[in-house]
Parts: C-alpha cells; structure tokens; sequence
C-alpha cells in the first residue's frame, strides 16, 4: 500500500489522531478477546464444555442423560467454586489481619 501523500500538516495531525484512535480499537479488541480466551479456558470452563458436547451427543436419543450430565457440571462447577472461594478467603483473610 503505498503512502498517502499530505498537502499541509494540518491533515497528517488528522492522519496521526485517526491511526491513534484505530490503533486504541483494535487493541481494546485484543484485550477483549484475551480475556475470553482466558475465560474459555477456566477447569469450570472447559467442563460445562466438555459435558455439553456429551449432552449434545446424547440429545438425539436420550434427553434424560443430558439433564443427568447438566446436573453432574453443575455439582463440578459449584465445587471448585467452593473451592476457588475458600482459597480467595483464606488468601485475602491473611492480607487483612496484616
């Protein structure tokens, strides 16, 4: 792509001003897909995905599996909540008796 040629300085400031905005959008975009990347790959996450993919295997013939694998990714996911919560505690609780 060859350069844009600039009559004044006036429209390289503009030029600048726009690269810069653009430049901030597609970095916002790379946070928010980080971040889902980060989500998708949670153990609670990869789980419910892992069981869904069963369910959706199961639904063609039996619909009374997929509500017991539904049931046995919400017990998983409500442990290791438990879990991650009784961690968080007793880290935070430490670093607010200091």
């Amino acid at each position: 792509m060859p350069m844009k040629k600039f009559k004044n300085a006036k429209q390289l400031n503009e030029e600048k001003k726009r690269l810069k905005m653009r430049r901030c959008e597609l970095e916002k975009a790379i946070r928010y897909d980080w971040r889902d990347v980060k989500d998708s790959l949670k153990p609670a996450n990869i789980a419910g995905q892992v069981f869904s993919s069963f369910a959706g295997e199961k639904e063609s013939g039996h619909r009374a599996d997929s509500g017991v694998l539904s049931e046995m990714a919400a017990r998983f996911a409500s442990r290791l909540a438990g879990k991650a919560e009784d961690k968080l505690k007793d880290k935070f609780g430490k670093w607010f008796k200091k």
